[in-house]
């Protein structure tokens, strides 16, 4: 699966995406249900296409794809939104939600973009109150619905306006067993994000969330801080085998070892990486195999223990076998004090024995001691 946008990227991309303002809506397409396109045009500038991959990522492409029709969603917005300007792109911090103000005179309208989850486009009117709605969804703290109000799902504490008493109270909270996944789910940096928060503040990323001191929390914001007002000098990150796997707005520790190729904005870095980008699909033979490999690794460890077994066992029957006349001396003697003592009087009379170390009651049972 391709990466999806983290709130830090969305924060850096629509920086650069500002400069769509002002300008006027040529055309909508939409060709695949997950793929909306918007045609923009700008004085002195010319067109500009928007590629929106729902609930993936956002960026400015060169070329329209060639398709034959756009689909109901598509039609829809091209109906609704003829003739409109872009007015404002912006970010609902600190969630990873677009949203797109769109005018013409006196009239407003909002687009809604989700990259959370399986992602969702929502039209509203200047109101507020969905017109129409890629995905419609009954969720526990909202529905998402024409006619309806359009309300979103909001993160506790906002990662860019971070005070020391929001991570006080988000650690003493946490329900994650590392620090580094609760800042990536409870505070809503993502996975990498997370991570290099980590290495830049020198924070062990397994330390449980309430282990976490107030110069360690303090080293953290700052490492927060830091990333957020980083100058953005973009690139797209190779692994070993020259495959394209991640794309950064500037310079991370945790690649520090891999191989990059920089990028003059970072939507080229975003375009570039979809573009090469290649997900590697398992085939059920691939699934049948790892299933296999997985037994095979269960059945090697199980074999591993009876070996064990198999050794300490052995050892302790050619103990006893080297042993056996005294241990059968020990039996016969303790048999015979059975007749007539109890297991209590037995218990006291063998007290600091050499070969018998101890006296189980209640199992009639003694331990006995051999080399």
């Amino acid at each position: 699966m391709k990466k999806q946008l983290s709130s830090l990227d969305l924060n850096f991309l629509v920086q650069e995406l500002k400069s769509l303002e002002d300008s006027r809506i040529d055309k909508i397409y939409q060709h695949d249900k997950n793929i909306i396109l918007f045609s923009f045009h700008k004085a002195n500038i010319g067109k500009k296409l928007l590629r929106i991959d729902i609930g993936q990522s956002i960026y400015l492409v060169e070329e329209k794809e060639e398709f034959s029709e756009t689909l109901g969603f598509g039609m829809f917005l091209r109906k609704h939104l003829d003739g409109y300007y872009l007015a404002e792109i912006e970010q609902l911090e600190p969630e990873r939600i677009l949203k797109l103000t769109f005018k013409i005179k006196d009239s407003k309208k909002y687009f809604y973009l989700e990259f959370f989850g399986k992602g969702n486009a929502i039209f509203c009117d200047e109101h507020n109150v969905i017109h129409n709605v890629l995905e419609q969804h009954e969720f526990r703290e909202r529905v998402v619905k024409p006619k309806l109000k359009y309300v979103y799902p909001m993160m506790n504490y906002n990662l860019f306006d971070l005070k020391e008493n929001d991570l006080i109270n988000l650690f003493k909270n946490s329900k994650k067993e590392t620090v580094v996944v609760s800042l990536a789910t409870e505070l809503g940096l993502g996975g990498l994000y997370s991570e290099e928060v980590c290495l830049l503040s020198g924070t062990d990323k397994k330390i449980i969330p309430q282990n976490i001191n107030n110069e360690q929390i303090q080293s953290i914001i700052k490492s927060i801080k830091k990333i957020i007002n980083n100058k953005i000098n973009p690139s797209v990150v190779f692994d070993e085998n020259n495959n394209v796997i991640d794309f950064i707005p500037f310079d991370f520790l945790f690649y520090k070892n891999n191989e990059k190729k920089e990028f003059l904005t970072f939507n080229d870095a975003v375009r570039y990486f979809h573009s090469q980008f290649k997900e590697i699909k398992e085939t059920e033979y691939d699934k049948k195999l790892k299933s296999l490999l997985r037994i095979i690794e269960q059945q090697k460890q199980t074999l591993e223990e009876f070996r064990k077994d198999e050794k300490e066992l052995r050892e302790k029957g050619e103990l006893i076998y080297h042993n056996y006349q005294l241990i059968k001396e020990v039996l016969e003697e303790i048999n015979k004090a059975s007749k007539k003592y109890s297991w209590k009087e037995i218990k006291e009379k063998l007290k600091g024995h050499k070969i018998v170390k101890e006296v189980i009651e209640k199992e009639r049972k003694v331990v006995v001691e051999m080399e």
